[in-house]
């Protein structure tokens, strides 16, 4: 792994890594559903595959790595941006909502992280009462020291299992402002939130099948996903 990045001039953008071919059918319909509710955001990309076979982004950076729970430590720590937004490649983004929040990234709020909230249940495993783990698969961060020590923190220690157990008490340990987003931002089941329209960004895999071409998921395609738990494409394919 490089030991530098070029440093992006933009001061907001949403980063994602794809390590593996795998995952590029996944992050090619992510980027699309972003670029098709927040078009003027810029991309970076963390990856090891070719150019030719990832979607085109504003900012790519080739590595060096394989697969697992430890790419998110290694890489996100990174922060391209002034603001980032992380974004899982699974993710879909169904509103042009979808990343304001990280306009309370600033001094004048004084935030300087924002996460998604983590199951409940994994409470336990935090081993501090009260303290559920945030989920990394979206993450807001804003780049400053007290953001970048954690980070730093959270990639000299991880050493394999779950990154967000590890992610939270980082953040805990160097006192980390955070503001935890409900599950809109980051709805995994059904269940967690009372309409399908009110979702800003689903990690709801089954979700990415029915992104069209230009991006978008239509209404109707939706709706059945809500009320049947079936994600059946119609209409044009994706590539």
């Amino acid at each position: 792994m490089p030991t530098k990045f070029p440093k992006p001039t933009e001061d907001f953008g949403v980063m994602y890594i794809a390590i593996g071919g795998k995952s590029l059918w996944q992050l090619r319909r992510s980027i699309a559903s972003l670029r098709h509710h927040c078009p003027a955001v810029p991309v970076a990309l963390f990856t090891n595959q070719p150019t030719d076979a990832c979607p085109t982004v504003e900012y790519r950076f080739e590595v060096s790595a394989t697969g697992g729970y430890h790419v998110k430590p290694r890489f996100i720590p990174w922060l391209p941006f002034d603001r980032t937004v992380y974004l899982d490649a699974d993710t879909v983004v169904l509103n042009s909502s979808a990343i304001e929040p990280a306009e309370l990234l600033t001094d004048k709020y004084g935030y300087e992280a924002i996460y998604v909230h983590g199951v409940s249940r994994r409470c336990d495993k935090v081993r501090i009462c009260g303290v559920p783990s945030m989920n990394s698969g979206v993450v807001m961060l804003k780049k400053c020291q007290r953001v970048l020590n954690a980070l730093a923190h959270w990639r000299r220690h991880y050493q394999g299992g779950n990154d967000e157990i590890l992610l939270t008490k980082a953040l805990l340990r160097h006192a980390v402002p955070s503001f935890v987003l409900p599950a809109e931002w980051n709805c995994r089941a059904r269940d967690q939130v009372r309409h399908y329209s009110s979702i800003r960004i689903t990690h709801h895999r089954h979700v990415l099948r029915l992104v069209q071409p230009d991006g978008s998921v239509p209404d109707e395609l939706l709706k059945r996903w809500w009320e049947t738990g079936v994600a059946e494409l119609q209409g044009g394919s994706f590539a």
